[in-house]
């Protein structure tokens, strides 16, 4: 599909490296699982003060997640919406999610109770070939999902807003 060829060439040209750290930071995909990035403090800061993003990198198997400056998250944001997981942009943020719904997000995976959460208009989503939803597929299957188990911390990781 040339808008994942286009989404995929304008990550791989931007992208930033993950500084692997201490600070668990949360995200949701576009299937509605919280993923997770072990970030640098240096990096989560720049996630919530909107100087990077985390956005889909389409692969022709699966969707893997890259961190990216707010310029590229802004392009991708525009080209397609659902391909951006997480921005604190400064008028209309995108995947924040506060501590209480953070943690019922969590509960509701545990427990297999975890709704899946449309990004955008049925109607918009059965228009295109069905290869976002096999993409998103692969996704599912390929990437661990968040642990039941309590994160330490803060209380207030990145991802969520205070």
């Amino acid at each position: 599909m040339e808008l994942d060829r286009a989404l995929r060439e304008l990550v791989l040209g931007s992208q930033v490296p993950q500084e692997p750290g201490e600070t668990t930071f949360y995200f949701m995909t576009r299937k509605g699982k919280l993923r997770r990035m072990e970030l640098s403090p240096t990096q989560a800061k720049q996630l919530e003060e909107g100087e990077l993003g985390i956005v889909e990198r389409p692969e022709p198997a699966q969707i893997e997640h890259s961190l990216v400056p707010a310029t590229a998250a802004e392009q991708m944001f525009q080209l397609s919406a659902k391909s951006v997981r997480f921005f604190n942009r400064k008028d209309s943020p995108v995947g924040f999610m506060n501590d209480e719904e953070l943690k019922a997000q969590q509960a509701a995976e545990a427990a297999g109770t975890a709704p899946e959460i449309p990004d955008e208009p049925v109607a918009a989503a059965t228009e295109d070939d069905g290869s976002d939803e096999a993409e998103a597929e692969a996704e599912a299957g390929s990437e661990p999902t968040a642990d039941a188990a309590p994160e330490t911390g803060t209380g207030n990781e990145g991802g969520t807003q205070s």
